[in-house]
């Protein structure tokens, strides 16, 4: 997904990262309609849904690992997956508008696909050291158990 640009510094360097902002706006933009608004529970299982994509990519990319940074890819994912269904939700409770519905629908689907894209790019790469920490954990080299030298006692003196 890099590939020929090198590795990103920031997570705003990261081609996927101004989808999600854009999907963040939209959703954010539905969380202000009235009706929505008056259905509590619903308005705040998709704004925490919604606020989980961003914060999980963020604390993703701090990772030292791709590994670990995939793992946090695919919690925004699932958040992604879950404010698409409450939204769909919101349609059904006629909170808002079948158009509404769409454009949320039209800009998430395909931000899915290049999370999915993107996490099997980062279990595939298997950085373990993203170059971006002074200290990255590793895990100890093994050292070598030291070989004790046995001593020999003197036997008894054959003649």
């Amino acid at each position: 997904m890099l590939a020929g640009f090198g590795m990103a510094h920031r997570l705003e360097e990261l081609p996927l990262y101004p989808k999600i902002q854009e999907f963040w706006h939209a959703v954010t933009a539905i969380l202000g309609r009235p009706g929505l608004r008056r259905d509590r529970d619903l308005y705040e299982q998709i704004e925490e849904a919604n606020d989980s994509i961003n914060a999980n990519m963020r604390e993703g990319f701090e990772q030292p690992t791709d590994a670990a940074f995939a793992n946090f890819v695919f919690i925004s994912k699932s958040s992604l997956a879950e404010v698409l269904a409450r939204v769909d939700d919101a349609h059904k409770k006629k909170h808002i508008t079948e158009e509404e519905l769409q454009d949320i629908v039209r800009l998430g689907e395909p931000l899915g696909k290049m999370m999915g894209g993107f996490i099997k790019y980062l279990c595939e790469s298997g950085f373990t050291d993203r170059g971006r920490h002074h200290v990255a954990p590793r895990p100890p080299k093994p050292t070598k158990p030291r070989r004790r030298r046995l001593r020999r006692r003197p036997g008894p003196i054959q003649e």
